[in-house]
């Protein structure tokens, strides 16, 4: 549920917490989830008294990798409701780690799930008591997780450990950079055959062409060939080799406009992108 409430001393039901929307945000380093939550005085007894919540964020729906992932604090505490039926807003906020991101993608198969488990102090007379705080159940659809994942930023970095390359080299890099980051996109969707089908459209745009330009087998093998007898001849440094892993991704990622040759699946989404990733990091032309 999406609902919790708040036991303070002898009433029940005292204060009443709804979870309205979570966000995403990136600062310097960090990323964080932020659980917009209101509460509402439906006691007396909770009117004019100070509330301090805290607790833990723990993610479900991940097999054995569900379970805790931050502490969870309250932005601007305390939370005051000033008369009976005053309601106001807090936000729950949770640092989060981008390695903690990577197993959430790995394991999940559909959107989130969280569970905001929270405990709470109040002031009572002038002293501070626990308060009974139930928990509060989080699920975040597909679509939704995707738009959080990008406010976070997560995977503004291509690889792990390489920044993205610098769109300004060149028209036909810009292009071809844009098209990568919509395969991003599409792999946060869990669309794979439409991730591969924007990387073959990077690749192409990385020479300046459309994807349909290069689709024949005979090219890729014919250029590999005519690259080995020039290097046995004369020394064949990276650019001219990179154009050989170009045409080779092209023709993998290719498999993405014709689903009825074979069934593009996670693994192959996966692993052609951190290729492609790699492959426009030390792009020369």
């Amino acid at each position: 549920m999406n609902e919790a409430w708040v036991n303070i001393g002898w009433a029940n039901n005292a204060v009443r917490l709804d979870l309205k929307k979570v966000q995403g945000s990136s600062g310097l380093g960090v990323m964080q989830l932020r659980f917009h939550v209101e509460a509402s005085c439906r006691d007396e007894l909770a009117a004019q008294k100070p509330l301090w919540f805290e607790g833990g964020l723990f993610a479900e729906g991940l097999g054995t990798s569900s379970g805790y992932v931050r502490r969870l604090i309250v932005e601007d505490s305390p939370v005051t409701l000033h008369s009976l039926a005053a309601t106001t807003t807090f936000v729950l906020v949770a640092d989060v780690e981008h390695r903690q991101l990577q197993v959430i993608e790995e394991h999940r198969t559909r959107g989130m799930k969280f569970r905001l488990q929270l405990t709470g102090t109040a002031m009572t007379d002038g002293n501070l008591t626990r308060i009974g705080v139930g928990n509060l159940e989080c699920e975040v659809n597909q679509s939704d997780w995707a738009a959080i994942l990008e406010q976070m930023q997560y995977r503004r970095l291509l690889l792990i450990e390489l920044d993205a390359p610098d769109t300004a080299r060149s028209s036909e890099f810009k292009v071809a950079l844009d098209y990568y980051r919509d395969a991003e996109k599409q792999y946060l969707k869990q669309e794979w055959r439409l991730t591969l089908e924007a990387l073959r459209q990077s690749l192409a745009a990385l020479v300046g062409k459309k994807a349909d330009d290069e689709h024949d087998t005979a090219d890729v093998e014919t250029a590999a060939k005519d690259l080995r007898k020039e290097s046995n001849k004369t020394r064949v440094g990276y650019p001219p080799r990179a154009e050989q892993v170009r045409r080779a991704l092209k023709f993998m990622a290719d498999l993405g406009a014709h689903p009825e040759v074979a069934e593009t699946t996670k693994t192959d989404a996966y692993s052609t992108l951190l290729m492609v990733g790699g492959l426009l990091h030390g792009w020369q032309r």
